[in-house]
């Protein structure tokens, strides 16, 4: 019995099946993931990986990349979505969603936004910028006080972070939910 023949895909799909591989494996496994397993996820040799991403570091940077891009897609800021905004109700929604797809994640959420990686690569704030770009959206329609935008973005955004590492640790989700909203919508207040 030989290996299976090798199949002929497209740059494109090579790529995306060697990003499906990663990040099923960096979900796994976190951290400990090496080239050779995502190689051998994906079916390819090692020098096919090397012809998609020229080190580790940029396969992480583009698994990163998806996640955020993901996130970004299934969860629209208030400019793009039609008709009137319930913007504490917004916050809320938005708040819960980043902690449900940070827990479904949390192998390769660490892979990728924590640790050696994260430092080497740091990536831009873009929780912080979103949740910014809500508050002065929010504060324009008048639902919400006046606050300065990024540096409260920044303390709501430590505030979910650690809501969803309580709910990883074993907290209830819904007691955690509950408390952070109730957090958020004092913090916005008009």
């Amino acid at each position: 019995m030989g290996k299976p023949a090798r199949r002929r895909l497209a740059p494109e799909e090579r790529k995306r099946e060697l990003l499906d591989a990663a990040e099923r494996l960096l979900n796994a496994h976190g951290a400990r993931v090496r080239v050779e397993d995502v190689c051998r996820e994906a079916g390819v040799a090692k020098g096919t990986f090397f012809l998609y991403f020229p080190s580790w570091d940029d396969l992480l940077a583009a698994v990163r990349q998806r996640l955020v891009s993901t996130f970004d897609a299934r969860h629209p800021l208030p400019t793009e979505l039609e008709g009137p905004v319930d913007w504490p109700r917004l916050v809320e929604t938005q708040a819960a969603a980043f902690i449900d797809y940070t827990l479904a994640r949390r192998g390769v959420g660490e892979a990728v936004f924590h640790g050696d990686f994260a430092e080497r690569r740091p990536l831009a704030d873009n929780a912080i910028l979103r949740l910014s770009a809500v508050i002065r959206a929010g504060q324009e329609a008048e639902a919400f006080g006046p606050v300065d935008p990024e540096s409260t973005a920044r303390l709501m955004f430590a505030a979910i972070h650690e809501a969803a590492d309580a709910v990883a640790g074993g907290a209830d989700r819904d007691k955690i939910l509950a408390a952070l909203q109730s957090l958020l919508r004092r913090c916005l207040a008009p």
